[in-house]
């Protein structure tokens, strides 16, 4: 292991509705931590939590509804044996309607499948040195 102990750092980045929605990635020697954050008033929203044994729960701030953002991350990961994991989500455009809201929730799902890529492909490095 070099100075960084193992740690990966990355971000994956889209624009949608003239804003930009963000991941930050730190991949952790033992878990990762990710910070997903954009539109018109990047924020946090919802936090979601992976336990070592896969357990996830979400806490969600009043008034938002970024847990499930968070949530479906967080299960995801889970479900790939990224554990422990941390996910905030703070996504945040005024007067959403439904096509649109479905447009973020589309965006952040690519997003999260770049993102499981990205870890395969660490995993795959990793285990060749």
């Amino acid at each position: 292991m070099g100075r960084d102990g193992g740690m990966k750092q990355f971000g994956l980045s889209r624009e949608l509705m003239g804003a930009p929605i963000t991941a930050q990635v730190i991949r952790l020697p033992e878990g990762l931590q990710i910070v997903i954050f954009g539109g018109t008033w990047p924020h946090i929203g919802a936090i979601s939590v992976v336990s070592p044994q896969g357990a996830v729960t979400t806490q969600q701030f009043d008034h938002h509804k970024d847990g499930a953002v968070s949530r479906q991350w967080a299960r995801m990961l889970s479900e790939m044996g990224y554990r422990p994991a941390v996910v905030t989500a703070g996504i945040h455009y005024d007067h959403l309607n439904r096509e649109q809201i479905a447009d973020v929730v589309r965006l952040t799902d690519n997003m999260l499948s770049e993102l499981l890529c990205r870890l395969k492909g660490l995993d795959t490095e990793a285990n060749q040195q």
